[in-house]
């Protein structure tokens, strides 16, 4: 069986200036989204977001276009398809000495939260016995690196120098490429994964300090997990590096730190 791997970010990846209680920047968390789908399926699957969107009376089903309660059966209907996500959460303030490493790069920055969705990916297909060649990984199309990013790929390849960039070698850098999300529908998927994933841990303006988990507990029973226990944090949902570095509200820690695909 043939599939493909759509990733998406929700958050801005800027690094040289974020934002505070203060002062304005970038958003202080950046996500990423990672829907894995048959590829057999993605026709069907497609046809299925056009006549939500048509019911919605919208173009497309992006986040940013669409209210909670169309957020809310989006992802009640996304549930139902035969596919499996990922997602990476990443709080820009532990980069540390990494972001001086980087030269306050955010291209570099979003091809590393790129690496740890595709490690999350590459241990799935080890666990699953799943030939490289059997993925194709597509990047919503954005004012990344690319050809980096395979680079990256590549080299952790040749080097892994931790546990989990082990499992790049089970992901082929020349299955990477992006698309616009006007040209690729199934991107609007890994939109909501990505977008679901924020809404747990922003805490901008417009959030009236309050963190969404509905959408995540709506599509649990997709994500990638651990088989015995069937908890999702650190198989399908990678805090970069643990949960309690993310500095999630309490509340928010507890439910990522409880979830389970089942039960």
């Amino acid at each position: 069986m043939k599939f493909t791997f759509f990733v998406d970010e929700s958050g801005q990846s800027g690094i040289k200036k974020i934002r505070s209680k203060t002062e304005g920047g970038a958003s202080r968390y950046m996500t990423l989204g990672g829907v894995l789908v048959p590829n057999q399926l993605r026709n069907g699957i497609r046809n299925r977001l056009s006549k939500l969107a048509s019911e919605f009376g919208k173009p497309d089903l992006h986040c940013s276009k669409i209210n909670h309660n169309q957020i809310c059966r989006f992802t009640q209907e996304l549930a139902k398809e035969k596919i499996l996500l990922f997602g990476v959460i990443s709080l820009k303030e532990t980069l540390g000495s990494y972001g001086e490493d980087i030269e306050g790069d955010d291209k570099r920055y979003y091809s590393k939260c790129a690496q740890y969705i595709l490690e999350r990916l590459g241990l799935f297909l080890k666990l699953n016995g799943i030939a490289e060649d059997d993925v194709s990984i597509c990047f919503e199309e954005g004012n990344f690196d690319y050809s980096a990013l395979r680079g990256l790929v590549s080299k952790c390849r040749q080097n892994p120098i931790w546990a989990a960039t082990k499992n790049l070698k089970h992901i082929n850098p020349n299955s990477i490429y992006c698309s616009p999300k006007e040209n690729e529908k199934l991107l609007q998927t890994s939109d909501l994964v990505a977008h679901a994933l924020f809404r747990c841990v922003d805490d901008g303006p417009s959030t009236y300090g309050i963190k969404e988990t509905r959408y995540i507990n709506e599509l649990r029973r997709r994500f990638f997990r651990e088989k015995e226990t069937q908890k999702i944090i650190g198989y399908g949902i990678y805090p970069v590096h643990k949960l309690n570095q993310i500095k999630a509200d309490p509340p928010v820690r507890e439910f990522l730190n409880g979830l389970l695909a089942e039960g």
